[in-house]
């Protein structure tokens, strides 16, 4: 995810998305705040180097602040949103002419238009042949590109849906992956990286379905950001002493908490969170909170929960 995308359309005001804003302010991160200011004032122009020189960051402080605005974009769900919104409504409408003569003379979108169908397991629509056409031809991914996306996605899941492949699209698109080259690296990386994401899944109980883009992205963050399997279970632990239920944001936090204290090992983490080491954990018998123990950023979290259990508890009482 490209922190580029947080960035709404130039000119010479910007706008600053409030959502955002106060999670930055509710994670109390004042290099977040400083990168999102910079990113806001760069617009386009915007690269990691330039940030870190600009801001005299090191590596380590920008890869943390950088960890911590991409956590906050997944759990606000603006990259992807914004970025899909945008793409899809400026999107050329094209007829069906205009897609059969595509299809017919352009050799290379024929053997688009030729895996697709094989990934698909039938002949294409015309709703398909579109959105096919508006990745090629709208989103920019190359021919090569298209039908290595469409053959790994295939390799990952039984069932290919036309989202998929949009949804995938949008990802290279915005991790820039443009060349053949850069898709066989990408790839290889995701290889690589697989059997240490089925290991976060089990630990997340995804056993017998798909995880979804949220779980799949949370898994790839913590590969990225160095956490080891050890230290995603310790956190996993820690969510069910405290709150006797799987959550997702709850484990988000967890490891954004680590991660800005700058420890991503279990060594790590117990050497500056001891009561961490001999802990006995997932006690659903125990329904008591021991509030001494949580930090304030938990405490905040179960009084949201419980607000918003109250309010649906309302609306039920009174039939909305």
């Amino acid at each position: 995810m490209s922190l580029t995308s947080l960035i709404l359309p130039d000119g010479d005001l910007r706008v600053v998305r409030c959502d955002i804003i106060d999670k930055i302010i509710k994670c109390s991160d004042c290099d977040s705040a400083l990168l999102y200011l910079y990113i806001i004032q760069k617009g386009k122009n915007f690269t990691d180097k330039d940030a870190m020189r600009e801001l005299h960051f090191t590596k380590e402080r920008y890869e943390r602040a950088s960890f911590t605005l991409t956590n906050l974009l997944i759990e606000s769900e603006v990259s992807c949103e914004i970025n899909k919104h945008i793409k899809m409504n400026e999107a050329p409408k094209y007829t069906s002419d205009e897609l059969k003569i595509a299809r017919a003379e352009d050799h290379r979108f024929y053997a688009v238009c030729s895996t697709a169908e094989t990934v698909f397991g039938h002949i294409l629509k015309e709703q398909h042949i579109r959105s096919l056409y508006k990745i090629y031809n709208y989103i920019g991914l190359p021919a090569d590109v298209i039908i290595e996306l469409l053959m790994y996605l295939k390799r990952e899941k039984s069932t290919v849906t036309k989202l998929d492949v949009e949804r995938e699209s949008y990802i290279w698109a915005d991790k820039g992956i443009y060349t053949h080259a850069a898709a066989q690296k990408y790839l290889e990386q995701a290889e690589a990286e697989k059997p240490i994401i089925e290991k976060i899944f089990l630990l997340m109980n995804i056993v017998g379905r798909m995880p979804s883009p949220k779980e799949r992205q949370f898994a790839t963050a913590c590969i990225k950001s160095g956490f080891t399997v050890d230290a995603i279970e310790l956190a996993v632990n820690r969510m069910y002493e405290n709150i006797q239920t799987f959550s997702l944001n709850y484990l988000k936090k967890i490891i954004c908490s680590w991660h800005e204290k700058g420890v991503h090992t279990v060594s790590e983490i117990t050497a500056i969170e001891p009561e961490m080491k001999n802990k006995q954990y997932i006690n659903p018998d125990n329904d008591d909170l021991r509030n001494d123990e949580l930090e304030e950023w938990e405490l905040e979290w179960i009084r949201d929960v419980e607000r918003y259990m109250q309010q649906n508890s309302i609306k039920k009482n009174n039939g909305v």
